[in-house]
C-alpha cells in the first residue's frame, strides 16, 4: 500500500521528485528532467523594433504593496508608454475556488503522496507544491501563444515558465529580486545541508537553467547566481527605475525630520534603529522620527520604543500619501540587514533626502559614501547613529548629499532609462 501511495501521480515536479528521492535515499526511475533555454543568444544590433506583447509573471502576491509590487507596476506602464502591451499574471487573479478548494486538495493529495514515499511530510513543501500545481493549472488556461516574450519576476515563475517554455520556447527573461533560500538559510529559516535546501536550491538552479537572460536589479545579483549555475552570458544588470513625477518637490516640515519606509520585518532593523536613537538622545531635542509601514515586528518595535523612551518617534503604519511624507523630511534611513535594490531609497532619492543606508547588496551601487548618501555597516548601531548626528547637526552636509542623491537618481534611476536598456534586450531576440 506504502508504494502504490508513493507512486508518482504528477502532482510534483520531476526535477523536484529527483531532488527528494536522492535525499531521502529512494531510487529514482527514469533520466532526470531538466530545464533548458531554447531561444539563441540576443544579436548585438536587431534589424527591427516591432511591438511586443510582453508577459510578466510572478508567483507571489501582486498587486500589494512592496519593491517588487513597484518593481513590476513600473516596467509594465513604461513599456505601455511606449507602445507595448504588457500583462501581469500573478496567483491574486485565480479564482476563489481555487483557494478555497482546490489548493487544499491538491494539498492534501500531496501531502499522502510524501508520506507514502518518505515516511513523512514536509509541510513547506506541502504547502509550496499545492501553490505551484494550481497556478501551473492556471496558466494552463491561458493563451500562452498570444506572447512573445516570458519575463518572469521569481524563481517559482521562472520555474514554471521553464517547463511551459519546453512548449511554446519564447525568450524567457528572469528577475530575481531576492537571494530566496541563502537568505532564509541566512535567517536561520532554512537549515544548510538540510532537504529544505536541497528542494529550494533546484527549484533556482532550474529556473536559471531555463532563462535565456537574467536581468538582475544590480550587480551583488551576479555571484550568488553564478554560485546556482548561471553563467556570466546570461547575466546583465539593469538598474531599477521610477517615474519621476511620482516625486514632488521638498516642502521640508519645521521640525526635521527623520523618515524610514520599509516593512516592519526582523531583516529590515528597525531594533537597529531604535538603538542608534537611544545613543544619540541629546541631539534629537526638536527632531521627529516617522517610521512609516507595517508587519510582523510592529508590536515588539513599539514596545522597544516606550522602553528607550523615544517619545519623539511615531509610527505611521502603511500610508498611501509615501512622497509626501518624504517631500517633508530631511533625512532618510534604511538600517536594513538584508537588502537588494530599495526602491524606497530610490524615492528617497529623488525627494533630495540626505540618506543613511547599510552596505548590503546593490545599495552601494546608488548610495556611494559621503557622495548620494552615507553607508554604515549592516547590525552596527553605533555606527549607524554616528552617521546620524552628522546630519542631524550639518545643515550643508544634509543639503549637499540630498542634492547630489537627487541628481544621481536623475541621471540613472528614472523610468524611461530602465525601459529603454530593457528593451534593447528583449528586441535582441527578434
Amino acid at each position: 500500500m506504502k508504494e502504490e501511495i508513493g507512486k508518482p501521480n504528477g502532482l510534483v515536479p520531476p526535477a523536484l521528485l529527483r531532488v527528494m528521492d536522492q535525499f531521502y535515499g529512494i531510487e529514482h526511475q527514469g533520466e532526470p528532467e531538466m530545464l533548458y533555454s531554447f531561444c539563441a543568444e540576443g544579436k548585438s544590433s536587431p534589424k527591427r523594433k516591432k511591438p511586443l506583447r510582453i508577459l510578466y509573471a510572478t508567483f507571489l502576491r501582486y498587486p500589494n504593496v512592496g519593491g517588487l509590487a513597484s518593481y513590476i507596476t513600473s516596467i509594465k506602464t513604461g513599456f505601455e508608454r511606449i507602445g507595448h502591451q504588457a500583462d501581469v499574471i500573478s496567483p491574486l487573479q485565480m479564482p476563489p475556488t481555487f483557494f478555497q478548494e482546490d489548493i487544499p486538495r491538491a494539498a492534501d493529495e500531496i501531502r499522502a503522496f510524501l508520506v507514502g514515499r518518505y515516511g513523512a511530510a514536509n509541510e513547506k513543501f506541502v504547502k509550496n507544491l499545492s501553490y505551484l500545481h494550481v497556478f501551473q493549472r492556471f496558466l494552463k488556461e491561458i493563451d500562452l501563444e498570444q506572447y512573445d516574450l516570458f519575463h518572469a519576476q521569481d524563481l517559482f515563475a521562472v520555474f514554471l515558465l521553464g517547463y511551459f517554455n519546453q512548449t511554446y520556447q519564447r525568450p524567457l527573461f528572469f528577475t530575481p529580486h531576492g537571494h530566496f533560500t541563502k537568505s532564509r538559510m541566512k535567517f536561520h529559516k532554512i537549515q544548510k545541508g538540510s532537504i529544505e535546501e536541497a528542494y529550494f536550491s533546484e527549484i533556482e538552479r532550474q529556473g536559471i537553467r531555463a532563462s535565456d537572460k537574467i536581468i538582475t536589479i544590480s550587480d551583488s545579483f551576479h555571484e550568488p547566481l553564478l554560485e546556482y549555475g548561471a553563467k556570466e552570458t546570461q547575466l546583465t544588470t539593469v538598474h531599477t527605475g521610477i517615474h519621476i513625477q511620482d516625486a514632488p518637490e521638498p516642502k521640508r516640515a519645521e521640525k526635521l525630520v527623520i523618515a524610514c519606509v520599509s516593512r516592519l520585518t526582523e531583516r529590515k532593523g528597525h531594533d537597529v534603529l531604535l538603538d542608534a536613537l537611544a545613543h544619540i538622545r541629546h541631539h534629537l531635542s526638536g527632531v521627529d522620527i516617522w517610521i512609516i509601514g507595517d508587519g510582523n515586528m510592529r508590536g515588539f518595535l513599539e514596545e522597544k520604543k516606550r522602553k528607550l523612551g523615544l517619545s519623539n518617534v511615531f509610527f505611521l503604519g502603511k500610508r498611501r500619501d509615501v512622497p509626501a511624507l518624504l517631500a517633508e523630511s530631511s533625512i532618510f534611513v534604511l538600517p536594513t540587514l538584508n537588502d537588494n535594490f530599495p526602491i524606497a531609497i530610490i524615492e528617497a532619492m529623488f525627494s533630495g533626502q540626505a540618506i543613511v543606508a547599510t552596505d548590503c547588496g546593490g545599495i552601494p551601487e546608488m548610495i556611494r559614501h559621503e557622495a548620494t548618501g552615507l553607508i554604515c555597516q549592516p547590525g552596527n548601531s553605533r555606527e549607524l547613529a554616528d552617521a546620524l548626528v552628522m546630519l542631524i547637526t550639518d545643515q550643508s552636509l544634509r543639503e549637499r548629499l540630498g542634492k547630489e542623491a537627487r541628481s544621481y537618481a536623475g541621471r540613472h534611476l528614472r523610468q524611461e532609462l530602465m525601459v529603454s536598456k530593457i528593451e534593447s534586450i528583449y528586441q535582441s531576440f527578434f
